[in-house]
Formats: C-alpha cells, sequence, structure tokens
C-alpha cells in the first residue's frame, strides 16, 4: 500500500472522528466540496499520532533527516526531524500537514504526507520478535495505531481484531514488520511492505 493511501486512510479516520465529535457537540464541520482549494483545516480531536518516515521504497532510510516548512510547499526548511519519529497533526491542507514533534528535538510545520505514516510495527525480542500487549502475546509486525508517548513508553492500540489498547515500551514500535533470520524469518511481504 503506497504511503499516500496510508496517510488518506488515516486522514479519512480523522475526518470521521471529527464528524462524530461534531455531532455530539452541536458544531457543524464544513463539507470539504465546499471548502476553497489551499484552505487549511484545523486536525479533529484524534489522539493518533503519525510517524515521520525517511524510508524509500525498499524500506532503506533514504532520508535521516525530514525537512519540514515554514508553510505548504515551502522550498526552504525551516526545521528537519529525524527518521522515525512520532508526531502530531496540527491541520491538513490537500496532501500538506502541519505537525508537530512529540518526542525527540521540539519541531513544528508542514511536510508532504510521502513522509508520513499512521501506523506502526509492534516488535518484541528475538528470536520470535512476538511483542505483550495489554497482557496477550501478539505476533511481531501487529500493526498498531500510536496514541500517546509518556518517556519510554507508547499508548497503542492495535488494529487488528481483537483491538486492543494498552501501553508498551517505544522501543518495540518501528516502521516495518520483523524479519530475517533474528526473528524466525519472517519475510517483508508486499502486502505489509513500505512503498511509496
Amino acid at each position: 500500500m503506497s504511503a499516500r493511501l496510508v496517510a488518506a486512510a488515516a486522514l479519512l479516520l480523522v475526518g470521521s472522528a471529527a464528524a462524530a465529535c461534531s455531532a455530539d457537540s452541536g458544531t457543524t464541520t464544513a463539507d470539504p466540496a465546499t471548502r476553497p482549494a489551499g484552505s487549511v483545516v484545523p486536525a479533529a480531536a484524534d489522539t493518533r499520532l503519525v510517524l515521520v518516515s525517511g524510508r524509500d521504497d525498499h524500506g532503506m532510510v533514504a532520508e535521516e533527516h525530514v525537512p519540514l516548512y515554514g508553510k505548504v510547499e515551502g522550498t526552504h526548511p525551516s526545521a528537519v526531524v529525524d527518521d522515525g519519529t512520532y508526531a502530531r497533526v496540527l491541520a491538513t491542507d490537500g496532501q500538506w500537514l502541519k505537525v508537530e514533534t512529540v518526542e525527540g528535538r521540539h519541531a513544528t510545520g508542514w511536510i508532504d504526507d510521502f513522509f508520513l505514516r499512521g501506523e506502526s510495527r509492534l516488535v518484541g525480542a528475538a528470536p520470535s520478535c512476538r511483542a505483550t500487549l495489554a497482557g496477550e502475546k501478539r505476533t511481531g509486525g501487529t500493526l498498531v495505531v500510536v496514541h500517546a508517548l509518556h518517556g519510554d513508553r507508547a499508548k497503542v492500540e492495535s488494529i487488528a481484531e481483537p483491538t486492543t489498547t494498552g501501553w508498551v515500551s517505544r522501543s518495540a514500535l518501528q516502521e516495518l514488520p520483523p524479519q530475517g533470520p533474528q526473528c524466525g524469518d519472517i519475510p517483508l511481504d508486499d502486502k505489509h511492505a513500505h512503498h511509496h
């Protein structure tokens, strides 16, 4: 699945949550079709975090430091964010999202959704690479959404049924599924590989 599709799916989920929140609070949200092109949309009140990724189509780090810009489609970076850093979405403008880091060096700026992931992988220690979530062992590479970071812990929610929410070690989160002999030769399959 392409990074844009993953990001679009994440944004669709964020939009759905926003609509639900608006319906509950009695406020209305403008229909995206009636918004002027290029208008900035504040992010929904959603706790999900995004992962900043500088990886290429093969999962290799192509950019260790991903640029953030002071404006949409900027040409001169205002900051850089390390590959693998979690951030919160503040606003959207087409395929551009304004983010603020929630770990590492603090940075805020606009980034193309090409560099963002809405999901992460839960990977435990070799040789099984299984990880524990809410007291249950999960297969290495289980897809999760990250909701919060607190020190070296992360609050995550598994995507696959049954969905489970709990705290895990921050070090158990990564972009790619486990692979190679250290994790029982779990292959990096095309269905779940990182593609742009």
